[in-house]
């Protein structure tokens, strides 16, 4: 009899496992349509995005009206995740628009770049390849097609990416740059990964919704043998059920009415009091074992949540010591797995700092003196540092280095990098007034290209590499004391809005002589 009970509860049970497993196929079934279709989305949306890039940047050049480069930046910002998407961004979205005014009142959605909607799509490495191609195909026609732009400014490239050279506005390059055989060639370079994507895509989920469909198939068989199988063993459950337990209780009812009447009736071993005594038993048994079980369990549990918040302090502990060791931007690449290789950065801006006599201060001062010193004045230029967006790269000694545009590539990293030393200068004269000292530093500043990356498996570091670096430190080495030793490299691309002191030139270790100047400050409006 128990085996009967078993067998249909296994039987029910399986049933039930097989129509949850069902839906679940289903609702994966609808998920790979639903992910193909956004897969197909985002393709058209790149591509979209270039061709709505094209036709802003076109139009500008053809009629010089600047709300075309406006939506041109703008279609830039919000595909790079820099600017808002519109609720209903789709491919009507820009052939609507006519005026710059009516985007104020289109409602809104968080931020999002187009390689954030691709991670989030989960592609496979293939496609996410593909679509990662495609999009810097884009981004390269992106490059020529600002170049158009700007020569309707009379903006030119001076080699360094940026658009310093001033001449006559050329309308006729610029229509020539936009409807250029090379133009049209990398269109072209956009569109072959977005088709291969497709492809991908297609077979992607042909051969995942095939396999559904065969574990679909195959389950309502197996839940069809199960129904049957389950009539059959309710019909033997009700025999066996009327034979062993209906009719000795038939007969033990009788066998009382029996006794009240005064008279006898043999009813055999058929109550099975002997039986029922020893499940409740066993019951008891079983109670109290899961009882103690129960509290095993619980214990069990307890550890392992001590266990498991002692583990997340100990991670918060390497996480904070990996962040003040690394940028922050690599200690995300290094946590999703990928590999940091080194970098070439184009425009940076490089700083180092040091301490004016500090030898005979060390000398002076003692060690644990000279220890706190370095402490207070670098936690100034830490301070900074955060408050500027610059990275740290390392500290020898009493020599503080700093660079900015690395490894997050700002076009304001001239003006950054002239901040924080401007605002360092004025917090350790604020500092010598307050602690009654005179602790002076010498700073320099160049701006150029440097290589970037991690050095080292063990005791590893982030670091630079460059000309830009040496030049950096003998301008350092060279500089006035309180004041910002700079090249002419920085003077041309902060001489609008800063003010500077000429002091001639200079004559620096391996580089002969070279014209460099003073940071003195921020021009005012009136300047």
């Amino acid at each position: 009899m128990s085996l009967v009970f078993v067998s249909l509860g296994v039987l029910v049970l399986m049933l039930v496992v097989i129509f949850l497993a069902n839906i679940k196929k289903e609702f994966e079934l609808v998920n790979a349509a639903a992910r193909k279709n956004y897969s197909y989305q985002l393709a058209d949306e790149l591509r979209e995005s270039s061709d709505d890039l094209t036709l802003m940047a076109r139009s500008y050049v053809v009629t010089g009206n600047d709300k075309y480069q406006r939506f041109f930046n703008r279609i830039l910002a919000i595909r790079n995740g820099e600017a808002p998407r519109p609720k209903d961004y789709s491919d009507f979205y820009w052939d609507l628009l006519t005026e710059p005014e009516e985007s104020g009142d289109v409602e809104l959605e968080e931020k999002a770049s187009f390689e954030s909607l691709m991670v989030k799509a989960g592609f496979t490495l293939n496609e996410f390849a593909l679509l990662k191609r495609s999009q810097s195909e884009s981004n390269e026609l992106v490059r020529l097609e600002n170049v158009a732009m700007h020569a309707m400014k009379g903006e030119f490239d001076d080699g360094t990416g940026t658009f310093q050279i001033k001449k006559a506005p050329d309308q006729a390059l610029a229509i020539q740059i936009m409807y250029s055989p090379e133009y049209q060639a990398a269109k072209a370079r956009i569109m072959e990964p977005i088709k291969n994507f497709n492809r991908l895509v297609q077979q992607r989920n042909v051969a995942f919704v095939q396999k559904l469909e065969v574990e679909l198939e195959y389950r309502m068989l197996l839940g069809l043998v199960l129904a049957l199988t389950l009539l059959v063993v309710l019909a033997i459950g009700y025999f066996s059920l009327l034979r062993l337990v209906l009719r000795p209780v038939k007969l033990l009812s009788m066998g009382v009415e029996q006794l009240e009447k005064g008279e006898y009736m043999e009813v055999g071993n058929a109550c099975g009091v002997a039986e029922l005594k020893k499940l409740i038993e066993i019951f008891n048994h079983t109670e109290v074992t899961l009882r103690q079980r129960e509290k095993e369990k619980e214990a069990a549990i307890a550890d392992l949540r001590e266990k498991g918040l002692a583990l997340e302090r100990e991670k918060g502990r390497t996480e904070k010591l990996l962040l003040n060791v690394l940028p922050i931007a690599i200690v995300d690449r290094l946590q999703r797995g990928e590999k940091v290789e080194a970098e070439t950065f184009p425009e940076v801006t490089v700083l180092f700092a040091d301490i004016v006599g500090f030898t005979q201060m060390s000398l002076e001062l003692g060690p644990h003196s000279v220890a706190n010193l370095l402490n207070e004045v670098f936690e100034i230029f830490d301070i900074l540092a955060e408050k500027y967006r610059l990275e740290k790269i390392k500290t020898i000694g009493d020599c503080y280095m700093a660079v900015a545009g690395v490894p997050d590539r700002s076009p304001t990293h001239a003006q950054q990098m002239a901040d924080f030393a401007i605002e360092a200068l004025e917090l350790l004269k604020a500092q010598n007034v307050r602690l009654s000292r005179n602790v002076e530093i010498r700073i320099g500043m160049h701006c150029g290209t440097v290589a970037a990356g991690i050095i080292g498996r063990k005791k590893f570091a982030y670091d630079l590499w460059g000309d830009v670096v040496n030049i950096t430190s003998r301008l350092e080495g060279t500089a006035v004391p309180m004041k910002i030793h700079v090249s002419e490299s920085v003077h041309s691309r902060l001489e609008e809005s800063y003010l500077f002191e000429e002091r001639g030139e200079v004559e620096l270790k391996n580089r002969g002589k070279l014209r460099t100047y003073f940071l003195i400050g921020k021009k005012t409006k009136k300047e």
